[in-house]
């Protein structure tokens, strides 16, 4: 599943699915890069803190609740920064196992592939779009200063994860890992996560011929230095189209 990550401490599988037995919970990916789903097992007093409104199905003895993490400027109460408080912002779902036999199931809301990544003692910068799950001894904050883009007053939020666990990624279509050394670019429509150790900049490409100069500019993310790079094959707006071109608009009269 991962052919260019250090696999977990063991791996077993089961009727053609993997089974990752991780240091404080296990995690099952079915249906894997096609609409992946999350399969959590929780024993006692263990925490998992998904993004709301992923919850699929549960079993068990677990207890819910509901969080709002937001950024640090937003919550200075400046009235300025307030009004960029949807992009600023994100709500949480944790869910505690008050037994030994309970499961969680999670689906993105976007269809596409999940993957895990497992942190050592270093920081993960993650989309915030692309953030599923994490286990509840992670730290998951507004730690990265929001990427502005150059139109529509838009911003590309990012989250910073720290600490030691496995951090549940979901991309549109397919997620790849680039072990970067050196320098990368990548789209930044196309852009998953990527570690600390990297340093990153964005730059506008430049659009050339009369036909090209009302769209909108092509925004890529260098990033240099040595660590992991996860990118997902789909973007969308792109995917977004497809979609809209197969979709039936004649009115039916009953």
């Amino acid at each position: 599943m991962f052919p260019d990550e250090n696999p977990p401490s063991k791996i077993k599988s089961i009727q053609g699915q993997q089974l990752f037995f991780l240091k404080y919970m296990k995690v099952k990916i079915l249906n894997e890069r096609e609409s992946s789903i999350a399969r959590i097992l929780l024993k006692q007093d263990e925490l998992l803190i998904t993004q709301a409104g992923t919850l699929l199905a549960m079993r068990g003895n677990l207890t819910i609740n509901t969080s709002f993490r937001r950024s640090r400027s937003v919550a200075k109460g400046n009235a300025q920064i307030d009004r960029t408080m949807a992009t600023e912002s994100l709500f949480l779902t944790e869910f505690r196992a008050m037994g030994d036999k309970n499961e969680v199931w999670l689906a993105p809301s976007m269809m596409g592939n999940i993957i895990i990544h497992n942190i050592t003692n270093y920081k993960l910068i993650v989309v915030a779009s692309a953030y599923l799950a994490c286990t509840g001894t992670m730290g998951l904050f507004f730690g990265v200063p929001e990427i502005k883009l150059p139109y529509n007053n838009q911003s590309l939020t990012l989250l910073s994860i720290t600490g030691n666990g496995q951090v549940l990624l979901n991309g549109l279509g397919a997620i790849y890992t680039i072990d970067v050394a050196g320098d990368y670019w990548v789209n930044i429509d196309n852009l998953v996560a990527f570690e600390n150790s990297l340093k990153y900049e964005i730059v506008q490409g430049q659009s050339k011929g009369l036909s090209n100069w009302w769209r909108k500019p092509q925004l890529f993310m260098k990033v240099t230095g040595e660590g992991k790079l996860y990118c997902q094959t789909h973007q969308a707006q792109h995917w977004g189209h497809l979609i809209a071109k197969k979709l039936n608009t004649k009115s039916t009269i009953l």
